[in-house]
């Protein structure tokens, strides 16, 4: 008995399935076909003046303070930035010797 209620809940549930994707296969809109090649289509010629991006980039621009111009900063070398690493990481070695074992 529960196997042929299983076979017919299957059953029911593929025949749905079924009925909904050609259901959505018929609802689809039909793509517009394509213009006439003989048809001359208008084309649109933006002014650049008009362009909203270069309008907004004028106005921020504009709000923006001037940057400083102050001298740039010392550039460290690579070996420079080795020795100031390798010297913190023995400094926080030493701190958590000198603590001893946590109890």
């Amino acid at each position: 008995m529960k196997r042929s209620l299983a076979w017919l809940a299957g059953i029911v549930g593929i025949a749905a399935l079924g009925r909904k994707l050609s259901r959505r296969k018929a609802s689809r809109v039909p793509a517009e076909p394509p213009a006439p090649a003989d048809e001359v289509v208008e084309e649109i010629v933006l002014d650049p003046s008009d362009d909203p991006a270069e309008e907004l980039r004028r106005k921020l621009a504009a709000t923006r303070p001037p940057e400083p111009t102050a001298e740039p900063a010392a550039v460290e070398t690579l070996e420079e930035r080795r020795a100031r690493v390798h010297a913190k990481a023995r400094e926080a070695m030493d701190a958590m010797n000198d603590e001893g074992p946590a109890t």
